[in-house]
C-alpha cells in the first residue's frame, strides 16, 4: 500500500502534546473495575433518571465525535456523570452498559467487554441489540468466532441491521469464508441503502479479495461520492476528512492489488497516479486540523492573556480549516489584542463577504 509515514507521525505528535499539558491542566481519569472514578461530585444529587440521562448524553456525544481519541476532558466529564449515577442509584440496571461504553471510549476493551458481557445477561441486556452488536465489536478484531455469536443475537433482536450484518461479514472473512464474508457485506449495504461509507467501503474490500474488480471499482467510486458529500456537508470537521482521507487508501489499495494480479491496464496506473496527488491534498487537510488542535489548545492555556501572534495563527487555521463563524470571533478578538493588525482585517472582509453555504 503506498502510504507515507511521515503522515502516521502527525497524529501522534499532536496526540502526545496533548496528553502532556492536559496530564497538567487536569489530570486524566484513570478508570478501575467499579467505576471511571471514586471522587463523588459535588453537585447536588439528581434524580436517578437524571443522571442517567446525562451520564447516557455524555457518552452517546463522546461516541460520535470524528476525532478518533477521546480528548482526557471529556473521559473526565463521563467520569463525573457515571459517578454521580452509580451514587443516587449503584443498582440501576443499565449501569453496566454505560461502564461498557465508557470503557471502550477510554481504550480499556478487556474491561469493556467484562461490563457489557455483565449487561447482556440481565434482562434489559438481553434484549438490547445494540449491546450485542457492540459487544461484537470489541471481539471481532481478535475472536471473530466470539463476535460471531454477538453479531447473531444482535441481528436475531434487529432484523437486517446493517452494522451487524457488515460485523458478521468481517467474522466470515477472517475465519476464511470469503465468499461468505461476500454475501453479508452485500446484505449490508442492500439493508443500509448504500449510504454509509464504512458499509459501502467493506463491500468494496470484500470485492477486491473476490478479485472482482469491476464491481469493487464500482463500490469504490460510491464510496469515494459518499465521503466527499459528507465533507461538503460539515465544512470545518476534521472527521469527514479523515473519512475522505480512508477512501483514498482504500481505492488505492484496489488498483494496487490489480497490478499485482497483473490485470491493471495503462489507465490504472494514471488513476493510482491522479488519486496520490489528491491524496495528498487531503493529507494537507487533515494536517491543518492537526495544527488547530496545537494552537487551540495553546489559546485556552494562555487565555485570558493570549499573545497576539498565537491569536493570529489561531484565527487563520480556522479560517483556513472552514470554521468561518469560529475564526470571525477570533479575529476580532485579535483586533481587540491589536488594532493595526492588517491579516485580521483582510481576513474579515473576505469572510464576511463570502455567501454561507
Amino acid at each position: 500500500m503506498i502510504r507515507r509515514k511521515v503522515r502516521f507521525l502527525t497524529p501522534l505528535f499532536v496526540g502526545a502534546i496533548l496528553c502532556h499539558v492536559f496530564g497538567q491542566v487536569r489530570r486524566p481519569i484513570e478508570p478501575n473495575l467499579t467505576g471511571f472514578g471514586s471522587d463523588a461530585p459535588s453537585d447536588a444529587k439528581p434524580s436517578p433518571e437524571e443522571a442517567f440521562r446525562a451520564a447516557e448524553e455524555t457518552i452517546v456525544q463522546a461516541e460520535q465525535q470524528d476525532e478518533g481519541v477521546v480528548p482526557p476532558t471529556v473521559i473526565e466529564e463521563i467520569n463525573r456523570r457515571l459517578t454521580t449515577l452509580q451514587g443516587v442509584d449503584p443498582t440501576h440496571p443499565w449501569l453496566s452498559y454505560l461502564y461498557g461504553r465508557a470503557y471502550a471510549l477510554a481504550g480499556r476493551t478487556g474491561d469493556a467487554i467484562d461490563h457489557l458481557r455483565k449487561f447482556v445477561e440481565t434482562r434489559e441486556g438481553r434484549n438490547e441489540w445494540q449491546a450485542h452488536r457492540r459487544l461484537g465489536d470489541l471481539f471481532v478484531a481478535e475472536f471473530p468466532r466470539l463476535a460471531k455469536a454477538s453479531y447473531d443475537k444482535a441481528l436475531a433482536l434487529k432484523a437486517g441491521e446493517p452494522t451487524a450484518l457488515m460485523g458478521l461479514s468481517t467474522c466470515a472473512y477472517k475465519t476464511g469464508d470469503v465468499d461468505e464474508a461476500l454475501r453479508l457485506a452485500q446484505q449490508a449495504v442492500d439493508s443500509d441503502g448504500r449510504q454509509t461509507v464504512r458499509i459501502v467501503g467493506h463491500l468494496t474490500r470484500m470485492f477486491t479479495a473476490k478479485q472482482q474488480w469491476a464491481d469493487a471499482d464500482r463500490t469504490a467510486v460510491l464510496a469515494m461520492e459518499l465521503a466527499e458529500a459528507a465533507v461538503r456537508k460539515r465544512p470545518g470537521v476534521r472527521g469527514p476528512v479523515q473519512t475522505l482521507d480512508a477512501q483514498y487508501d482504500l481505492v488505492a489499495d484496489l488498483l494496487q492489488a490489480r497490478i499485482r494480479e497483473k490485470v491493471a491496464g495503462a489507465e490504472d496506473f494514471v488513476r493510482l497516479a491522479g488519486f496520490i496527488r489528491k491524496r495528498n491534498e487531503v493529507a494537507a487537510r487533515l494536517a491543518l486540523h492537526d495544527a488547530l488542535k496545537v494552537l487551540e489548545l495553546g489559546v485556552n492555556s494562555t487565555a485570558p492573556n493570549t499573545p497576539a501572534r498565537l491569536q493570529e495563527q489561531y484565527a487563520v487555521t480556522l479560517a483556513e480549516v472552514g470554521r468561518t463563524e469560529d475564526a470571525v470571533v477570533a479575529f476580532e478578538k485579535l483586533l481587540t489584542l491589536d488594532p493595526s493588525n492588517s491579516t485580521a482585517t483582510d481576513w474579515l472582509e473576505r469572510l464576511r463577504s463570502t455567501p454561507k453555504p
